[in-house]
């Protein structure tokens, strides 16, 4: 079943631009608080599903960008898009799980990660990618945070479900320092970089709309896809991504 539905999240979306919400002001935002931009040699971009914000971290640096992710199919992509840019000599491709990358430690000026760490937890991900780093290297991760002391019950209980970490922007800052980081800086998405993930996902489930499908694990993949869409429609208010950019 589990190989199944990662079959079907392939298919849904190895032709969309982005696997989360993002956009290039974003990315572009976040790099500029990255002090020394100009001397980073080495990103590795974890999570990095079918590559977006790579080609910007490509065209923003003249750094050396290993891009990995579980999934070939979305790695394929990222190489296609480096062809067609021209940065295949820049751009490298690497599958692996992020919890056990096969990078020496001190290694990397900069890694970036955009709405991937939940994958492993923020705490976590934090600890482990931190040994990857060189003395003075950044990390940039975004993430799910709260933006609001007060939040609807049905909110809370669905991202208890979905994503227990989710927590106020100011204690995951406080993460960022016990975990022996230097905040640098924080942002939320502006509604564009929301927009950019979910339209063409509206538009992929309409297309299934009047076809009925005996297919469990998709079926089940729209469902939990429209009650997120639903969630953030009623409440987007409460929550967004965060960009916390630190400094080992």
């Amino acid at each position: 079943m589990e190989q199944e539905l990662t079959q079907v999240i392939i298919e849904f979306f190895k032709n969309n631009e982005r696997q989360g919400p993002g956009n290039e002001w974003a990315t572009t935002h976040a790099l500029n608080l990255v002090e020394g931009l100009d001397k980073v040699e080495q990103i590795l971009d974890i999570g990095c599903g079918t590559g977006a914000q790579t080609i910007t971290l490509a065209q923003k640096t003249n750094a050396t960008i290993i891009a990995v992710d579980l999934l070939s199919s979305f790695l394929k992509v990222v190489e296609q898009r480096a062809a067609w840019w021209n940065f295949q000599d820049r751009i490298q491709v690497q599958e692996a799980s992020m919890q056990a990358l096969p990078f020496e430690e001190d290694t990397f000026d900069l890694i970036w990660s955009e709405g991937a760490i939940y994958h492993m937890g923020f705490e976590n991900g934090l600890k482990q990618w931190y040994k990857l780093l060189k003395t003075d290297g950044y990390l940039v991760v975004s993430e799910i945070s709260w933006i609001t002391q007060e939040r609807p019950h049905e909110l809370v209980n669905y991202w208890v479900n979905n994503y227990p970490e989710i927590d106020l922007i100011s204690n995951k800052m406080k993460m960022v320092e016990q975990c022996g980081y230097l905040p640098v800086g924080c942002f939320t998405l502006p509604r564009e970089a929301w927009d950019n993930y979910y339209h063409p996902i509206i538009k992929q489930i309409a297309a299934y709309f009047g076809k009925p499908t005996t297919d469990t694990p998709t079926q089940s993949f729209l469902d939990q896809l429209i009650e997120e869409l639903i969630m953030y429609q009623r409440y987007s208010q409460f929550y967004n991504y965060v960009f916390y950019v630190m400094k080992k």
